[in-house]
């Protein structure tokens, strides 16, 4: 094959349809297109630099296999090859053959079984935007590198300008999305989770991923705590560490600066995954602060290394400040009211925000087609604790499990006060399964650890999950509610699920039968312990561990 001697009109057309757009992808594969109609069929790619990361990004090829084209998506300027010439010197270099490429190049040029390569400069403004990798079969090629090399300039003018216009629109949209989001705070200001959840959105329009996570700063506990999060595992929150001593949202807080970590790999133990499951390359944290008053941290996430910029940077603690105001006026708004939404006695939330939380989580839910479980916990024989021992010590044991409680949950699972002995979990983002591996972690927790002058206590569980086991709130309440009563029907101290029936000798009693026997047991518990507190019941009808609890003997006798 011979060179296209009728060159000049294909130059003329490839620069007529280079500038017929700005958008940098239209450019892009148009050149690449171009490009290689010019020099004959080659094979093309086109890169762009990245100079916070030392590297030039493939943005468009033809031709090229997939393998290659997965070698080529990122080439650091160090590695060996033509394009770190090209880089170096800023212009052109090529390879006649694979024996005296460099390292890279030969790969590339066997793979692809080309008979040359040629490396050219992208020039705009006297700065190297990036470079053109040519793979020809034609070696005549090798001998028109100096045409090829002002075809590469037509190139990066055209990219040069529709880098231009993308910054000043990018710059627009943000700007746009900043005073939206500084309207829309202006009206939210007396609700944290408002504030939460605007923050959250914004922050990524303005870092471009996905990924985020809003902190709450707990000083008093030198803790985070997560309270807002897009497109993260929930299951993996458990990994998350939220403490402040050698973390990046804690090197953020303490400093009040902007901590940005462009290789995460050395962070992969305290960090949360994406939803896809896939490890993050790279974190920016970017603390919230009133005055000196630090109130917590918005964390971005990427799964790709060095995955954010300058200008994001800029325009994310743009956010942070309308936010630290918002949220500032939010939490101390809040203060004065949390009483209302709080169990004073366990400082869990009550009844009332329970019921508030479950519909919201449930809708959100659905909204974004995700699973969600209830676990209802009940305190088995506190009745006889408060007969026995008194209402004091009553009081210690419902405190001691909801302590347990609260230190055995996520920050974004919610723990309530649901009756006077009875407790309500919410676990977002949570399985069936996932729950129950919840609940028997709880179930076994409180076994161990022992209230003092008291000693064992234990807790019955039932468990339900939404859309698996109902379709609403309030159905998922009376199912759950029909697994706890089946769980203390069995004989307490384990966890039920709704649904599932129980072995007897004779095969599997059906879970509606069951759910009937255990509510009459349930009734006639009531009664008989109505009676009893009548008629105090001799020391045989008293549960082993509390006949051989300290100082009952002598309390009896009294």
């Amino acid at each position: 094959m011979t060179l296209d001697t009728n060159l000049l009109p294909k130059i003329l057309h490839m620069q007529k349809t280079l500038f017929s757009s700005l958008r940098l992808k239209d450019v892009l594969d148009n050149a690449v297109s171009q490009l290689s109609q010019v020099a004959g069929g080659a094979k093309v790619a086109i890169f762009l630099s990245d100079n916070d990361s030392l590297s030039l990004k493939l943005m468009s090829l033809g031709g090229y296999q997939a393998a290659t084209a997965e070698n080529l998506r990122v080439v650091p300027f160090t590695a060996e090859s033509l394009l770190k010439s090209v880089v170096q010197r800023r212009q052109p270099a090529l390879a006649r053959n694979a024996q005296e490429a460099p390292d890279l190049s030969a790969a590339v040029m066997q793979r692809e079984q080309s008979q040359g390569q040629i490396g050219l400069p992208l020039i705009a403004s006297n700065l190297l935007v990036g470079a053109v990798l040519l793979d020809v079969n034609d070696p005549q090629l090798l001998q028109m590198v100096d045409v090829l090399k002002d075809v590469a300039d037509l190139v990066a003018l055209a990219v040069g300008n529709s880098i231009l216009f993308g910054r000043s629109e990018y710059e627009r949209e943000r700007l746009g999305t900043l005073y939206k989001t500084s309207v829309a705070l202006s009206g939210s200001s007396l609700k944290t989770a408002e504030v939460l959840q605007i923050t959250a959105d914004t922050a990524l329009i303005l870092g471009n991923t996905p990924h985020c996570a809003v902190l709450v700063f707990d000083q008093q506990q030198q803790r985070f705590h997560v309270a807002a999060f897009k497109g993260l595992d929930g299951n993996s929150l458990n990994e998350f560490n939220l403490g402040v001593t050698s973390t990046i949202a804690g090197n953020a807080i303490v400093s009040g600066r902007s901590e940005y970590v462009p290789d995460a790999d050395r962070y992969q133990h305290q960090l949360p995954r994406a939803s896809t499951g896939a490890n993050f390359g790279s974190v920016l944290a970017v603390p919230l602060s009133h005055e000196t008053e630090p109130l917590g941290v918005v964390c971005l996430f990427s799964t790709e290394q060095r995955g954010f910029h300058r200008e994001q940077l800029e325009l994310l603690e743009s956010l942070a400040q309308q936010s630290s105001n918002a949220l500032h006026v939010a939490l101390t708004h809040e203060s004065a009211t949390a009483q209302s939404i709080q169990d004073a006695h366990t400082e869990l939330y009550n009844r009332w925000h329970f019921e508030d939380a479950l519909q919201k989580e449930i809708e959100r839910s659905q909204r974004h087609k995700r699973e969600m479980a209830v676990v209802l916990v009940d305190i088995d024989h506190l009745s006889r604790v408060n007969d026995l021992l008194g209402h004091e010590k009553g009081d210690q044991v419902i405190k001691h499990v909801a302590k347990v409680l609260k230190a055995s949950l996520r920050d974004i699972d919610v723990p309530c006060r649901y009756g006077a002995e009875e407790f309500a979990l919410i676990l977002p983002e949570t399985s069936s399964q996932a729950a129950y591996d919840v609940a028997e972690r709880l179930r076994q927790t409180m076994r161990n650890e022992t209230v003092p002058g008291i000693g064992m206590v234990t807790v019955s569980l039932g468990l339900a999950a939404f859309p698996a086991n109902a379709e609403n709130g309030s159905d998922l309440m009376r199912v759950v509610e029909e697994a706890l009563d089946v769980a203390k029907f069995e004989g307490r101290d384990r966890v039920k699920v709704c649904g599932s029936g129980a072995p007897v000798v004779t095969g599997r009693i059906p879970w509606e039968e069951l759910v009937r026997q255990a509510k009459l047991a349930v009734v006639s518990e009531r009664q008989s312990r109505l009676n009893n507190r009548l008629n105090p019941p001799s020391e045989s009808g008293y549960a082993p561990w509390m006949r051989a609890t300290p100082g009952w003997g002598a309390r009896k006798k009294d």
